[in-house]
């Protein structure tokens, strides 16, 4: 626990100044209609493939790239994994997960920390999992690089890393430019416009609920498994394989989702 209160990051900035998007985008609107409307079953559902797909050992050292509110580290803690590390920039979605696994007695790491600048050492993890589209944010491609960069650095030889992502074939051929959620009485409306020319969906996202009208800004670098297999090889990682369902599926164009397994070479 040791590295958990000396990497803190500040709120990150475009060069003219500006806040990026996600620095207002990760509030508590998107924890609740987020995060707290998945439920249980899900969210064990998911663990079922992260442990699988890993091949995870229970004392194994394993890393939740960007963790949220940590609710896979803290499933998977629940099963009895040891050495589990949850990392994320949000600094309440960290304290809400510390105060989690408090509550519960479970022996889980959170660290807030920039996925593109892990704080953790060489090759200090057996595998490294990212899940929900937790990719693609920066405008910078060599930014999107160094995530993968520094998972294959932090991986030990051998280690298996677990990219969950949107599908941009799937979004390109079935692309809607407005959609709407309801979660609880509350309700997310998305406006969205796919640029072509650089693969990003720029949304706005409308939150109308019990503190009214809220508007947040999103910008996602979308990618093919084409693009991605490339980034693992430039980054040091094996492409290994793909998949397009939480049970395994082969992945397809028909998969709005699609979860990519690479490994760092021995």
């Amino acid at each position: 626990m040791g590295e958990q209160s000396s990497h803190t990051r500040n709120t990150q900035t475009t060069t003219s100044g500006e806040k990026e998007w996600w620095s207002s985008f990760f509030d508590d609107n998107w924890k609740r209609l987020g995060f707290d409307s998945i439920d249980a079953e899900q969210t064990s559902a998911e663990t079922d493939f992260i442990v699988k797909s890993l091949d995870l050992k229970p004392k194994q050292k394993v890393l939740d790239q960007v963790c949220g509110v940590g609710r896979h580290c803290l499933e998977m803690a629940r099963r009895g994994f040891e050495n589990v590390v949850g990392l994320d920039l949000t600094q309440a979605y960290v304290k809400e997960a510390i105060v989690k696994a408090e509550h519960e007695d479970l022996a889980v790491e959170f660290v807030r920390g920039d996925m593109k600048d892990l704080p953790f050492t060489d090759e200090s993890f057996d595998a490294v999992f990212n899940i929900f589209t937790s990719f693609g944010y920066f405008q910078d491609e060599r930014d999107n690089q160094r995530v993968f960069n520094e998972v294959a650095r932090v991986l030990r030889p051998g280690g298996r890393f677990l990219l969950d992502v949107v599908h941009r074939d799937y979004i390109v051929r079935h692309f809607q430019a407005k959609g709407w959620t309801e979660y609880s009485g509350e309700y997310v409306m998305e406006e969205r416009r796919l640029d072509l020319t650089t693969s990003r969906n720029e949304c706005t996202w409308v939150y109308v609920g019990k503190e009214g009208r809220i508007e947040r800004p999103l910008s996602l670098r979308m990618y093919s498994l084409h693009e991605l297999v490339g980034m693992f090889t430039r980054g040091g990682l094996e492409f290994s394989d793909a998949w397009g369902t939480w049970d395994f599926q082969p992945l397809t164009f028909d998969h709005f989702r699609q979860k990519l397994l690479a490994v760092k070479p021995k």
